[in-house]
């Protein structure tokens, strides 16, 4: 089986962040189903199937550091429709680590460092002081601690961290993994704002993945559900749910092609605001950010290590922005 002209020191930063991260994971591990267990963010691409389709024993599992590229070009509103009032260049890496406790049991921790730059004209502004903030309505009650990060630079910060648990079964040649996972943010980053990394709430998701590869070919399949149940806010549940397809073909024993797809659709609020509220401040937290995105990946694998890529567009969204593309690359450590 088998005008960009800060990106290039932007990306540097990044990785100087994560190349000193790396060094305290080099010791450890990633996941067996990092899909499963920690459920993709819209931009992710499926990882590797090989552990999945062939087992990890006790003691063993795999490290993964990863590269994310996005583009956003617009926002979806409640009907679908694409307005042109966003322009945001979103960098990321993340850290991931799976250890096999047992041979079923896995458990995986995760975390992003992301950087994002808005350019548009509806900078999110906690209060009127900002110059970019001349013309936009004021907030009732001003958020001085929130920071401004609507200005056309490029901030970052570390995101949530991803803690979970999988049980891996296989049925005759049929891997169900059911899992948990708890979604928790790293410490209290600014949400309100258009760049933001985040929307700074506890989460937990309860799902399964079923994979299967044909008798007699190399074609192969995942799917896979979740069920989150978010931290409310202001009376407003996001609680939704998520599904990923996956459809792949074993070239050799060292590439794999895949085509997959990922969709979130669930709770929240869909009406407008006023722009001065605690409702405004808090709306990122209260809308629903349903997406649907289709892709195309390729994996490498080359002695203990497996080199990842995908690209994938947003193809259906409501309450959420719009983006042209996300691109992946992804390394992963076996051990």
């Amino acid at each position: 089986m088998h005008n960009d002209g800060g990106e290039g020191e932007v990306f540097a930063e990044v990785c100087r962040r994560g190349a000193a991260a790396i060094l305290v994971l080099l010791g450890a591990a990633q996941a067996t189903d990092a899909d499963a267990q920690a459920g993709r963010r819209p931009g992710e691409g499926p990882p590797p199937i090989e552990d999945v389709l062939e087992g990890s024993p006790q003691g063993h599992g795999n490290f993964s550091i990863s590269y994310l590229n996005h583009l956003v070009n617009g926002f979806r509103g409640p009907d679908g429709n694409i307005s042109p009032n966003a322009a945001i260049r979103s960098h990321a890496i993340a850290l991931s680590v799976d250890y096999n406790i047992t041979d079923r049991w896995t458990l995986h921790a995760e975390i992003p460092y992301i950087v994002n730059r808005y350019q548009g004209p509806n900078p999110h502004c906690p209060t009127a002081a900002p110059p970019q903030c001349a013309n936009m309505p004021a907030l009732a009650t001003p958020h001085p601690e929130s920071q401004f990060l609507d200005d056309g630079s490029y901030h970052g910060a570390w995101q949530d961290w991803t803690l979970g648990a999988a049980y891996n079964a296989d049925f005759e040649g049929y891997f169900v993994t059911p899992y948990v996972t708890v979604y928790l943010p790293s410490h209290d980053y600014t949400f309100f704002s258009q760049a933001a990394v985040g929307y700074g709430l506890q989460r937990v998701e309860l799902g399964a993945t079923l994979a299967h590869q044909f008798d007699f070919t190399q074609v192969y399949y995942r799917v896979g559900y979740g069920r989150v149940f978010a931290e409310e806010t202001l009376g407003q549940s996001i609680d939704h749910n998520k599904v990923d397809l996956e459809l792949g073909y074993f070239l050799n024993p060292a590439w794999t092609v895949k085509l997959f797809s990922t969709a979130k659709k669930g709770n929240g609020y869909f009406g407008g605001y006023d722009r001065t509220t605690e409702l405004w401040y808090h709306h990122d937290q209260r809308a629903p950010h349903n997406y649907a995105s289709v892709g195309f990946g390729v994996d490498y694998n080359f002695n203990k290590y497996t080199l990842s890529s995908s690209v994938q567009k947003e193809i259906w969204g409501q309450v959420i922005f719009n983006f042209q593309y996300a691109f992946e690359l992804r390394l992963t450590r076996s051990f």
